[in-house]
């Protein structure tokens, strides 16, 4: 298993998974059109890819400093946007692995503390955070309505 930062050449992959991620909320194109943006953001977004031992891409993490994030002890914090792991990679230590790389990331650039969020029912996803010594520090309800 390979957990290495994703280059310019890996935008087409990213958006591949992003596609994955969030289907059938998303296509492969858009997604290219979002990353370009959040690429010229004055916090970009920075993407780790895994690569198992064929060399084939299963899973990838995003993240990207926020201004804010709840539960943050203070601004400017790291914070994961999107993780996602080929069905078939699961329950491997390849989302741990991807982790990991964000942490490193996070403390080499002087941050102390890292957000991430999950779907309130989203169960597997709590757990996960929970085993990796994420502790949730809240919740929260999201509205809209259509003007």
């Amino acid at each position: 298993m390979i957990i290495r930062p994703a280059s310019s050449h890996d935008h087409q992959i990213w958006a591949r998974m992003l596609a994955q991620r969030h289907a059938p909320y998303g296509s492969q194109k858009e997604f290219l059109l979002e990353i370009g943006e959040w690429l010229d953001l004055p916090e970009p977004m920075r993407c780790w890819l895994a690569f198992d031992d064929d060399g084939e891409v299963v899973g990838f993490v995003d993240a990207r400093v926020r201004s804010f994030a709840e539960g943050a002890p203070h601004g400017n914090t790291p914070y994961i946007e999107d993780i996602w792991v080929d069905t078939h990679h699961r329950q491997g230590g390849v989302a741990r692995r991807l982790v990991a790389a964000v942490e490193d990331w996070a403390r080499a650039e002087g941050y102390d503390w890292l957000g991430s969020d999950a779907a309130l029912v989203n169960e597997a996803a709590h757990g996960f955070h929970g085993a990796l010594g994420f502790e949730e520090v809240e919740r929260l309800v999201v509205f809209g309505k259509p003007l």
